[in-house]
């Protein structure tokens, strides 16, 4: 039902089903990214749906630090397309068995995604503030 292929990802690689991008190295290995960068990997689905599937299962995992036992090397850590591709798998066929209860998870991390993201505008304002007062009372 979901299936999705992933790629090491190129320059000038033009997707044009739906796909996002996730991190394949270093300590933030496994992120899924919206936009590519230079060691990410391709991820592409069929449908919209599967699309947003795969990318809140890549950040669920991601943020549990599943991938960090495969990760190899010693100076760079890295993880190879193969294991992405069987750990995506694997954490796809157990979220389908309960789905219900997946997009139950999903609707609140989703949910407290985004009050971070306020939360992150809110400090930066506040940051901006404190530094015009600071500009007022030292520099003028």
């Amino acid at each position: 039902m979901f299936n999705f292929q992933i790629k090491t990802y190129r320059e000038g690689l033009n997707p044009s089903k739906p796909h996002f991008y996730i991190l394949s190295r270093g300590n933030n290995t496994g992120k899924p990214l919206e936009t590519p960068c230079t060691n990410c990997f391709l991820v592409e689905t069929e449908t919209e749906e599967a699309r947003n599937f795969h990318y809140w299962l890549s950040y669920a995992l991601w943020q549990t630090d599943y991938f960090r036992p495969y990760l190899i090397g010693s100076v760079i850590p890295f993880i190879h397309t193969k294991t992405m591709r069987n750990i995506l798998q694997a954490a796809t066929n157990k979220a389908l068995k309960d789905r219900r209860a997946y997009l139950e998870g999903l609707a609140l991390i989703q949910d407290f995604e985004k009050k971070a993201q306020i939360l992150k505008k809110q400090t930066e304002l506040i940051q901006q503030v404190k530094k015009a007062i600071f500009y007022k009372i030292l520099l003028e």
